[in-house]
Parts: C-alpha cells; structure tokens; sequence
C-alpha cells in the first residue's frame, strides 16, 4: 500500500470514527473555527472561503467540501460536510503534522480549550475496532450536537481532527 494510500486509509478511519461518536448533554457549543452555523448554506460557505480546495462524499450521503483554514495560529482544513438533503451537519478542522510531539501539544493546547469552553467530557474512546490507535481520542456529548477531538499518530500519518455534529447526527451517549 502506498503512502498515499495509508493516509487516505487513515483519513477514513479517522472520519468514521466521528461518524460513530455519538451522544446528548445539555450544553451547546459554539464552533471557534468558523462563523458558519448549521443554517447557513454551500453559497454562504463559499461566500466566506471561497472556491473549494477538494470536493469528496460525505460520510452522510451528501459532499465534503475542504478549505485551507488556519485556526490558533495553525495551518489546516477546513471540511464542511453535507448529508443528503443539502443540510450541514459537521464542521471539522484537520491539523496535519510530521512530529508526534507536536501533534500531542496541539491536542493538549485545544483539549484544554475545549474542557473550558464545555467542562471535561466524561468519555475517552477506547474501541477494539481501533486497537491499534493509542492517540487520544475525546468525545463531548451535547444536546447542541457532540463535540469531538481525536488524533491518529502512525509511522505514516499524524493528524488532529476537532469536530462539530449537527444535534441530527449525533445520537445518546453509549452506556458501558
């Protein structure tokens, strides 16, 4: 397998992960790495980035589209995804680095954003479908929609993903 290949393997390991996460508190986040909410349309995200870096499906049945965003002083991507019906319903920032210990300092700097902003989560995902992952992984359950930070660090790939779900798909908190 190329490396092109494993990274877009781990993408969508990462990706489905997310789609996974799902729960209920009763706080609602405000999403720090865009002025878009949940009723703004593709016009309104385009008005905003402008012309998309990369179109692909949406892990909902609709697109993705991807932004070059900087957030907190760092270099990344932006995804807005779409599900079927034309409806946002997750924004996600994708930080990609080289360093493993960069990549646990950035996770470290936005967790602790995060515990700020929502209060500590409750929940640390663990799952034997990703044994092989040991990167952190952290899952904020809202009413307003969940809230989920993760990391996968590989020989290959070193990502941060910071995401925001639409209240529609995210679902109860899992009971152990």
């Amino acid at each position: 397998m190329s490396q092109a290949s494993r990274r877009i393997f781990l993408c969508f390991i990462l990706t489905l992960f997310i789609a996974s996460s799902t729960g209920c508190q009763k706080k609602a986040a405000e999403c720090p790495f865009t002025t878009i909410t949940w009723e703004d349309t593709l016009e309104d995200i385009m008005a905003l980035e402008g012309d998309p870096a990369e179109t692909y499906d949406s892990v909902y049945d609709g697109i993705t589209y991807t932004f070059p965003k900087e957030y907190d002083g760092l270099k990344g991507t932006i995804k807005y995804m779409f599900d079927d019906k034309e409806k946002l319903v997750c924004l996600s920032w994708l930080y990609e680095t080289d360093d493993s210990g960069d990549l646990a300092e950035v996770y470290d700097q936005l967790h602790a954003q995060v515990e700020e902003m929502l209060g500590e989560s409750g929940f640390q995902f663990h799952s034997e479908q990703f044994a092989d992952l040991t990167s952190p992984n952290d899952v904020w359950y809202l009413e307003g929609g969940n809230v989920i930070l993760s990391t996968v660090d590989t020989s290959d790939l070193k990502v941060l993903q910071y995401t925001f779900k639409h209240p529609d798909v995210s679902e109860e908190k899992p009971v152990k």
